[in-house]
């Protein structure tokens, strides 16, 4: 009867006690992210597009896919080609004088695709785009010292948009600044955002007297007895020397805070109500452009953390206040930029050409589209060559 011999190992290598990380899934996330909403997002937001008068054409962009990449990233790599898909568009010209529409597809541009191991083969030369860690969006409260006493505000930054900084001075007003242009009292922006003329503005805070306090002291500064005279003092401030009548004032100001312009993310206005203790919901999180609301709980905020001894401002460099921004994300951010020249000139085409036109090909060039997403992969800080030394 033979013994069994017990296996012996004279290795070094032991099995991991924990399994190990995924390190670029991260990065595969996101961009498997662009793909499918990321570019939905894009597209959705510069749809539909109208000529200056709004009378002539309207563009729509209704749907669009990401084709098959022609070739393997083994074929791209040793012939110094790009591993990359093709983007098209099916895009709607609504001709309003005719009252025609006619539907085409269009090639927009072939994007680079990441490969399994989160890198990208951009003219056979593999490169990896470096995640940035980049401050998070939201409101933090800051202060500054003042004869000694510190005297605090908020900054608001969004993922697109104007900065707003809002500081408290000395005599206990609030003035408001954006976009680092002069600053102006804040009650003649709780004005524009529908708070109401002057004397008015003090109903939103009949629950809270030290926001009360801070809200007078501000009225001694604010210049403007109506809403018209409101527009034009906070376009006067940003841009100085303009000729400016109401309609063009309420016009810019309005703007600055659209939808189309400003956007807060979602990580903007989670931050923005979990500092506030609200729900975060799903609903809540859809809102993201500033209300009077948000601008009513930042004033009662800062006056209670002027009147607070022990209050300390947020530290800006702590990590919890800092996100990172992958690969998808970023790419994004280079699109939008091109979808608003390629936007530009579309608009320009519709106010020269016949209004017979009906092809939409005839006003689309993608080219604007194309080179942000060329110059984001070659010419970008965060694109880097993947060198593999080791």
């Amino acid at each position: 009867m033979h013994k069994t011999l017990v296996q012996k190992t004279f290795g070094a290598f032991r099995e991991p006690r924990v399994p190990f990380p995924d390190l670029v899934g991260h990065q595969r996330g996101s961009f498997d992210w662009l793909l499918t909403t990321g570019l939905k997002e894009l597209f959705k937001e510069f749809s539909p597009i109208t000529d200056y008068s709004g009378k002539k054409f309207e563009l729509q962009f209704e749907s669009f896919e990401v084709g098959e990449p022609k070739y393997d990233e083994d074929f791209a790599r040793d012939n110094m080609r790009t591993y990359e898909a093709p983007i098209r568009a099916t895009i709607k010209l609504i001709n309003k004088t005719l009252g025609s529409e006619k539907s085409q597809e269009l090639f927009l541009a072939d994007m680079p695709i990441m490969t399994p191991h989160g890198s990208f083969i951009v003219s056979g030369v593999e490169r990896a785009i470096v995640p940035q860690l980049a401050r998070s969006f939201g409101a933090f409260f800051v202060s500054e010292l003042l004869r000694g006493k510190p005297y605090f505000g908020a900054k608001i930054i969004p993922l697109r948009g104007v900065w707003i900084e809002i500081d408290s001075e000395a005599d206990s007003a609030i003035f408001v600044k954006i976009d680092r242009k002069r600053k102006f009292p804040i009650t003649e922006l709780l004005t524009v955002f529908g708070g109401g003329v002057g004397k008015d503005t003090l109903k939103l805070f009949k629950n809270d007297s030290l926001a009360l306090a801070a809200v007078q002291a501000t009225l001694a500064h604010n210049e403007a007895t109506s809403i018209e005279e409101a527009y034009i003092e906070i376009h006067r401030r940003m841009r100085d020397g303009d000729l400016v009548t109401s309609e063009n004032a309420k016009n810019f100001v309005q703007s600055l805070f659209s939808a189309e312009r400003y956007d807060l993310g979602k990580v903007g206005r989670h931050r923005l109500n979990a500092r506030f203790e609200l729900p975060v919901t799903e609903k809540s999180l859809e809102k993201r452009t500033l209300g009077l609301t948000d601008f009513v709980r930042i004033i009662s905020e800062i006056t209670k953390l002027n009147n607070d001894q022990n209050a300390r401002p947020d530290d800006i460099d702590h990590l919890g206040f800092r996100r990172v921004r992958f690969v998808g994300e970023l790419l994004q951010a280079r699109m939008r930029v091109g979808m608003s020249r390629m936007k530009r000139n579309i608009q320009d085409r519709m106010s020269t050409i016949e209004s017979e036109t009906t092809l939409p090909l005839a006003l689309v060039n993608p080219r604007p589209f194309q080179a942000s997403m060329h110059e984001f992969f070659t010419a970008n800080q965060l694109s880097q060559f993947m060198d593999q030394q080791n």
